[in-house]
């Protein structure tokens, strides 16, 4: 890693699992950090051999179904004054550690958002809808933290000033992503059944549950499509809306047939 520059520590966090075809890219993109924290959740794939190559900052913990603990454990491990945080199949263009510091040198803030491109292939990232710019808080002061929300698509509070940037962009590319096609809509599962149980938990009704399901696929779909103008990105637009709105209200209906499930 690199030394101090510019009294500038960041250190940079990364959760794997069985993301061998992704990391590589995503460590490149910050060899610059200071340091590289990885948290691994027992990966069975070449995941540790190839993260070995670029940091030895590695720790290993059971995912319990709560991607913000994930979170959390990572930056407890990180010694730098800034965390800077990616997900193992994203990556930052190149010059982006010049770029962050001069970001961080020039504003008077405590976190920083950044616009995200979510690809749907090697090429083409949805630029309309939910999808662009998709704000991500992923830059801030590791002593303004406060802690991870939620257990999936889990975000950061922090205390002080928070900054919008546009001068860098973050590039969501995973290998297999879940807007190329209808099919995909199997890689929400994984998110849907966290979600869904947990929700589970709650005092909602399950009458209440199923409305909310109902009315987050209308709203979400009409939100991505129509008002934040998806329809923009044509037949990709239409796909990606419908599968994230059909996403969001399964997971109420997943919360349903968690608790029907143990009453059997």
């Amino acid at each position: 890693m690199h030394e101090e520059k510019n009294n500038i520590i960041i250190s940079g966090i990364i959760l794997t699992f069985n993301q061998a075809n992704n990391i590589n890219n995503c460590l490149k993109s910050l060899v610059w950090c200071n340091e590289i924290i990885i948290v691994d959740s027992y990966s069975t794939d070449q995941t540790v051999e190839v993260v070995k190559k670029y940091t030895d900052k590695i720790y290993y913990r059971k995912f319990d179904d709560d991607f913000a603990k994930q979170r959390e454990f990572a930056i407890s491990k990180a010694k730098g004054e800034w965390i800077l945080v990616l997900d193992a199949d994203e990556t930052l263009p190149k010059g982006a550690g010049e770029i962050i510091r001069k970001i961080i040198k020039d504003n008077n803030a405590d976190a920083f958002l950044f616009p995200r491109r979510n690809y749907i292939n090697e090429k083409t990232y949805l630029q309309h809808g939910y999808f662009y710019p998709d704000w991500q808080l992923r830059l801030f002061r590791r002593k303004k933290f406060i802690r991870y929300n939620r257990a999936v698509h889990e975000y950061p509070s922090v205390r002080g000033n928070i900054r919008k940037i546009r001068t860098i962009e973050i590039y969501h590319n995973p290998s297999k992503t879940k807007y190329d096609s209808f099919l995909s809509f199997k890689r929400f599962f994984p998110y849907i059944k966290i979600e869904g149980k947990k929700i589970a938990e709650t005092k909602e009704s399950s009458i209440r549950l199923f409305s909310l399901g109902i009315r987050d696929i209308i709203r979400d779909f009409y939100w991505s499509f129509i008002r934040d103008q998806g329809y923009k990105d044509g037949i990709a637009g239409f796909r990606a809306a419908l599968l994230y709105s059909f996403y969001r209200g399964t997971v109420s209906f997943y919360a349903i047939f968690t608790r029907i499930r143990r009453i059997l």
